[in-house]
């Protein structure tokens, strides 16, 4: 199939992003904060759901590999 390689790399960013909302929502289950660990795993696939959401880009967390920090931070940005 000529887009398999697309569908792979769609199904692995979203892998991530149900691991990412699993581990929030286990941590506010809790009534805790996220550690700091975890957010450092999961915040490139938080910033590709941000960019999905509000340009509809479809790049996932590699877009930010290479990228400055600053990039990254923009696209957690509020927006509004």
């Amino acid at each position: 199939m000529e887009n398999e390689p697309e569908i792979e790399r769609l199904k692995t960013e979203l892998s991530r992003a149900y691991r990412a909302l699993h581990a929030y929502s286990n941590a506010q289950r809790k009534g805790e904060l996220l550690n700091e660990t975890a957010v450092g795993y999961h915040i490139a696939t938080v910033g590709a759901a941000a960019r999905f959401v509000h340009e509809q880009s479809l790049d996932g967390s590699a877009y930010f590999v290479g990228k400055h920090i600053s990039v990254l931070h923009e696209a957690l940005e509020p927006r509004s």
